[in-house]
C-alpha cells in the first residue's frame, strides 16, 4: 500500500523553457466545458439508477430479454467508440476536431432520452425490439457526442494543474447532473403521470409510469441540449499537434497497445464503472425492497409548480449525489500536495469498504444505512476528476514517447473501458436478478431480499477496491509528469521556430 507522502515540488533537470500556455483559463470557459458533462449525465445517470428498474417494473420485459438487450447494444457500443475517437481526430473544422461533434449532436441527444423511456403499445415481442432499438439509438449518439467532449479536455490546455482544475469544475458538474437526475426524476414522473383515469395507472405508486417518465425525460433532454450548445460556444481547443505530424489509425493503434500506463487505467476504468453500474442500477431494488418505509415521506419542497415529496428514497439518492458533488471541492487542493495515484487508491478503498458495510445495517436502520451511504459517497467524490485528469496525462505520455497525438483515440478507447465496465455491472446485476428469482411477484420473498442486499453492498464493494489497488501499477507519476509538459513545449517551441 503506498504512502501518502506529499508530492515533491521539483520536477526534472530539464530545462523548463517559458511556457505562453500559462495563461489560466477563464470561469466560463471551465464553467462552459463543465455544463458538457451534467448534460452527459442528465442522460447516462438514467441509463445507471432507473432503466433497469424500467424496463422490469414498469415496461414488464423479463430479465433474461433485458439481458440480451444490454449485450447486444454494449458489445456494438464498445466497439464504436474506438472508431468515433479515431473520426474526431481526423476532423478538420474551423470550430476544431471536437467541437464540432458536440453542436452537430446536441439535439438528436436530447430526442434520444425521450424515445428511450417512451413505450408504445405493442406486442410483448415488438416492446423487446423496440427496447433494443432505442437503447441502441441513445448510446451511439451518447458515443458521438461523449467522446470529442471527453477528448476536448486532453487540447483545452496543455498545463496539467489546469487540466485538474478543469475536470474538477467537470466532474462538479457532472454530480450536480446526477443530483438532479436523483433527485427529480420521481418527483417529476409523478407529477407528469398523475393521471387517475390513465389504462396503466399504478393504483399502487400513485401515477402512471407510463406517461411520466417520457415527460419527464422532455425536461432533461431539453436542458442537456441547451447545456451541450453552451459547451460549444464556450470553449477553444488549444493544444494542437505538431504540424508535420501525419499519423495513421494503425500506427496510433500500435502506440496505444505498447502504452503501460494506459492499460492500468483501462482495467481500472472497467472496475470502477462496474462498481456504479451495479449499485446505481441495485439502488432503487434495494430502498423499495431491503429498506424498511422507503416510500414513507419525509418532507415537501414546494417549487411553485409543484411540490416535492421527500421520501427516504429521494432523500437516500438525493443527499448522496450531494455529498458526492462535496466531495469534488477538496480534490484540486489535494492534487497541489500529494500525487495523484496515490490520493487515487486510498479513495477507492475507503469507498468500497463503506459501502460494503452497509450488508450488516439491519432493514429498519434507515439512519445507519444512510450514513454509510453518505461517507461512501463522499470518498466517490475524487476519484473521477483524479483519474480524468490521468487520463489527459497518458495522452501526453503517448505523444512524448511516440512523437504522434492521438488524444480522441486514447480517450475512445478509455470510454470503451468505461462502458465495459457499465456492461459488465449491468449485465451482472441482470444475471444476480435472474439467479435469485427476482420478478415482481417474488420480490419480498426472503431470499431474494438477501440477494438484493448483496448485490447493492459486497459486489460494488469489492469492485471499487479492486479499482484503486490495481493503480499500484500505474507508473506515471506526477513528477515524471512536470518533466514530459516541459520537453512536449520545449519540441513544438522549437517546431514551431524551424518553420519561422
Amino acid at each position: 500500500m503506498p504512502e501518502l507522502t506529499p508530492a515533491p515540488a521539483g520536477a526534472s533537470t530539464a530545462p523548463a523553457p517559458a511556457d505562453p500556455t500559462t495563461e489560466r483559463l477563464s470561469f466560463l470557459e471551465k464553467f462552459g466545458f463543465g455544463a458538457g458533462d451534467l448534460a452527459s449525465n442528465l442522460l447516462f445517470q438514467t441509463f445507471n439508477m432507473f432503466l433497469l428498474f424500467f424496463y422490469t417494473d414498469v415496461v414488464g420485459l423479463g430479465t433474461v430479454a433485458i439481458f440480451w438487450i444490454f449485450a447486444v447494444a454494449k458489445i456494438w457500443d464498445m466497439v464504436n467508440d474506438p472508431i468515433m475517437g479515431a473520426i474526431a481526430d481526423r476532423t478538420h473544422s474551423r470550430w476544431g476536431r471536437y467541437r464540432p461533434y458536440i453542436l452537430w449532436l446536441a439535439i438528436p441527444y436530447g430526442i434520444s432520452a425521450w424515445l428511450l423511456y417512451t413505450v408504445p403499445h405493442l406486442s410483448p415481442t415488438a416492446k423487446i425490439f423496440y427496447c433494443a432499438g432505442t437503447y441502441i439509438l441513445a448510446t451511439m449518439i451518447y458515443t458521438g457526442i461523449n467522446i470529442p467532449y471527453c477528448a476536448l479536455m486532453g487540447v483545452i490546455t496543455p498545463n496539467i494543474q489546469e487540466r485538474t482544475l478543469v475536470s474538477q469544475y467537470r466532474f462538479f458538474m457532472a454530480f450536480a447532473g446526477q443530483w438532479l437526475i436523483s433527485t427529480f426524476t420521481l418527483p417529476l414522473v409523478r407529477l407528469f403521470g398523475h393521471q387517475p383515469d390513465s389504462p396503466t395507472y399504478h393504483a399502487d405508486l400513485g401515477y402512471d409510469p407510463v406517461h411520466g417518465y417520457p415527460t419527464a425525460m422532455i425536461v432533461f433532454g431539453v436542458l442537456a441540449t441547451a447545456l451541450f450548445f453552451l459547451t460549444f460556444f464556450t470553449t477553444k481547443e488549444r493544444v494542437m499537434p505538431v504540424a508535420a505530424e501525419k499519423s495513421r489509425f494503425r500506427d496510433d493503434w500500435r502506440d496505444l497497445m505498447h502504452n503501460g500506463p494506459w492499460w492500468v487505467l483501462f482495467i481500472s476504468a472497467v472496475l470502477n464503472l462496474g462498481n456504479v453500474a451495479v449499485r446505481n442500477g441495485a439502488m432503487l431494488y434495494y430502498l423499495q425492497y431491503c429498506v424498511a418505509d422507503s416510500g414513507r415521506s419525509l418532507f415537501t419542497l414546494n417549487f411553485g409548480f409543484f411540490d416535492l415529496d421527500v421520501t427516504r428514497t429521494v432523500l437516500y439518492m438525493s443527499a448522496g449525489t450531494l455529498v458526492q458533488v462535496l466531495g469534488v471541492l477538496p480534490t484540486t487542493w489535494l492534487t497541489k500536495r500529494y500525487d495523484k495515484r496515490t490520493l487515487y487508491v486510498w479513495f477507492m478503498l475507503a469507498q468500497g469498504v463503506s459501502f460494503a458495510a452497509i450488508y450488516f445495517v439491519p432493514a429498519g436502520n434507515f439512519n445507519a444505512s444512510l450514513a454509510l451511504q453518505l461517507l461512501g459517497m463522499f470518498f466517490a467524490g475524487p476519484g473521477p476528476v483524479i483519474v480524468f485528469s490521468m487520463y489527459a496525462d497518458v495522452a501526453d505520455y503517448s505523444e512524448w514517447k511516440n512523437n504522434r497525438r492521438a488524444t480522441g483515440l486514447i480517450v475512445a478507447t478509455i470510454l470503451f473501458a468505461i462502458k465495459g465496465g457499465i456492461w459488465l455491472g449491468s449485465q451482472l446485476s441482470t444475471l444476480v436478478l435472474w439467479l435469485i428469482g427476482y420478478t415482481r411477484e417474488t420480490a419480498t420473498d426472503p431470499g431474494v431480499v438477501h440477494g438484493l442486499n448483496v448485490l447493492f453492498t459486497w459486489i460494488p464493494g469489492a469492485l471499487a477496491a479492486a479499482a484503486g489497488l490495481i493503480l499500484l501499477k500505474y507508473p506515471i507519476r506526477d513528477t515524471l509528469m512536470k518533466q514530459i509538459e516541459h520537453e512536449l513545449l520545449a519540441r513544438k517551441q522549437a517546431g514551431a521556430a524551424a518553420v519561422r
